[in-house]
């Protein structure tokens, strides 16, 4: 399943100006263009010194983390194989990997007892040289609770996330935190509207996925760039026929409209025209190139498409070839991990490609020489059940498993979070299908980032407002 819409009118509800401008998705004369500041860009680049940017990789429609990391110690192990039905074929209706050390076997990772799926070496080998790390049963909550019995046991339904289980919803809520009505603003957007903004640089958030909420802030409005090449208008190249239809167009958006809205759509594009300008000579296809050769199946992965256009912004930022923030947060995306029927052949091709992505995004960092700036992590509507559905497929559950990648200079790489109890209707089921309570909440993993990316108290604070409901802020993974 593929992210819920999200329009741009939800997220410019505070300025009559801004309120005008978010009519504007609809009319389709522009290829994705970004809502940006009305600022026209001039030179002012970060301190390539102090520049830290956050990537966000979002898994649309529910990871599986139950097959993505597997306990491989004999007691775990046991547990998750009976629990998914044992071994066998999609077709039977099972949904074990095999274990560690056999052929086909689930990934060992040295010094834990747990393993990645068997699709994910390159992430294997990430671990073996001390850049990942792994965060158990993350999930949407208002509060803690300690057992499932309490959850089950509560008759608050202001302490419980609203809609569990429901793509929409759970999107939604991981983009926003946990909560009730807020739909304008995510909170990487809400960071980002406490970041101090060079005069006309781009701004903290970029999207290299279409529009999406968790960057949206109630000042700080995303830039989106495309999948692949610069940003563009449609339709108009560089013949002298199209350049004179190109100008004839701002003419009669521009300087003395007579409306509200055809004023706003004049600042729009002009401030559009001047953001395309700016970073077309840096999404070039040179450029891509140039990075192209650390992602292997760069051709046929929109995943690694997006990393690479991030890789080249981040470059490009970090160096002072274009005026950024010293602080920016980028948000890519891999769909299709709604796997209600067979599972097995379907997770397995995007976990490879999720793993085979981010090694090249390593890579490519580190051939750039910043990969001491960059932090990258996972995202998931929620996981799915440990038992089986029918057709070989799980259904939606709650508390998943996460990813985080950085250098050993920004990273602290090892296991963290409480791993639940895979027991079917045990302490850590409130289903009886294997659906765990989250033992850490979305608001204390944003925080843990946040902290590092900067932020200040007073705006970890408003960008994670439950926070103050959970015992700790920081989860320990980032120096």
């Amino acid at each position: 399943m593929k992210k819920t819409d999200l329009h741009l009118a939800h997220r410019c509800s505070l300025q009559s100006r801004r309120q005008a401008l978010a009519q504007l998705g609809g009319l389709g004369a522009m290829a994705m263009l970004p809502s940006l500041s009305l600022l026209p860009p001039v030179a002012s680049a970060a301190a390539a010194g102090s520049y830290r940017a956050l990537v966000c990789v979002f898994l649309f429609g529910g990871n599986d983390g139950n097959n993505m990391i597997v306990p491989t110690d004999s007691a775990g192990y046991a547990a998750y194989l009976s629990a998914r039905g044992g071994l066998g074929t999609p077709a039977n209706g099972v949904l074990g990997l095999p274990a560690a050390g056999t052929a086909g076997g689930v990934l060992p990772l040295t010094g834990t007892s747990f393993g990645l799926h068997p699709g994910m070496p390159e992430l294997q080998s990430l671990w073996g040289s001390g850049n990942m790390a792994l965060l158990f049963n993350v999930g949407c909550l208002v509060r803690p609770f300690s057992s499932a019995a309490a959850f089950l046991a509560n008759t608050n339904a202001a302490n419980v996330p609203t809609n569990l289980y429901s793509h929409a919803d759970q999107q939604q809520q991981m983009q926003t935190t946990s909560l009730p009505g807020v739909t304008t603003t995510g909170w990487a957007g809400r960071l980002a509207d406490a970041v101090s903004m060079p005069s006309g640089s781009v701004p903290p958030g970029v999207s290299a996925d279409g529009n999406v909420l968790l960057l949206a802030g109630s000042a700080s409005i995303p830039l989106v760039v495309p999948t692949t090449g610069p940003i563009a208008y449609n339709g108009f190249s560089g013949s002298t026929s199209s350049q004179a239809r190109l100008s004839a167009l701002r003419s009669l958006f521009g300087a003395g409209a007579d409306s509200l809205f055809v004023s706003s759509l004049g600042a729009a594009q002009s401030s559009a025209m001047g953001y395309a300008n700016l970073l077309a000579p840096v999404l070039s296809t040179a450029a891509a190139a140039a990075l192209q050769g650390n992602f292997p199946n760069y051709a046929n992965s929109t995943l690694s498409q997006q990393l690479t256009q991030v890789a080249v912004l981040i470059q490009a930022a970090a160096s002072g070839a274009i005026p950024a923030p010293s602080q920016q947060i980028f948000f890519v995306a891999l769909n299709e991990f709604d796997t209600h029927n067979d599972q097995l052949n379907r997770q397995a091709p995007l976990l490879a490609d999720l793993s085979s992505s981010i090694n090249g995004f390593y890579n490519a960092l580190t051939q750039v020489g910043y990969a001491d700036n960059v932090v990258t992590f996972t995202l998931s509507d929620f996981a799915r059940t440990l038992k089986p559905a029918s057709g070989g497929g799980s259904d939606h559950a709650w508390g998943n498993h996460h990813l985080i990648v950085g250098s050993p200079a920004n990273l602290k790489a090892g296991t963290y979070g409480s791993f639940p109890d895979l027991t079917l209707g045990g302490p850590s089921d409130v289903s009886g299908e294997g659906r765990w309570l989250p033992t850490t909440s979305i608001d204390q993993y944003g925080a843990t980032l946040a902290a590092w990316l900067g932020a200040s108290s007073p705006a970890i604070g408003t960008a994670f407002p439950n926070l103050v409901n959970f015992p700790t802020s920081s989860l320990g993974f980032l120096t």
